[in-house]
């Protein structure tokens, strides 16, 4: 199976190449944090839920019945 690999986003003031960068090591021609740790990568941005009932035990299948379980799960008396 095939991962989609997903784009990359990086801070505004990132260098246009690496060898700018401070963490570029001119002597090994590599960055020393690597790719996956770039000190100018941006996290993923958080995914909204498609729907009110997304996270909800009692939604799987189907919205609740009358009134919403999630918001009184949420609420403390």
């Amino acid at each position: 199976m095939s991962e989609m690999k997903k784009e990359a986003r990086y801070a505004e003031d990132k260098p246009k190449s690496c060898e700018y960068c401070y963490w570029w090591d001119d002597k090994k021609r590599i960055c020393v944090l690597g790719e996956e740790k770039c000190y100018y990568l941006l996290p993923d941005k958080p995914k909204k839920p498609a729907s009110p009932c997304d996270g909800c035990p009692y939604g799987r299948n189907n919205p609740c019945i009358g009134f919403c379980m999630k918001k009184l799960l949420g609420q403390k008396s």
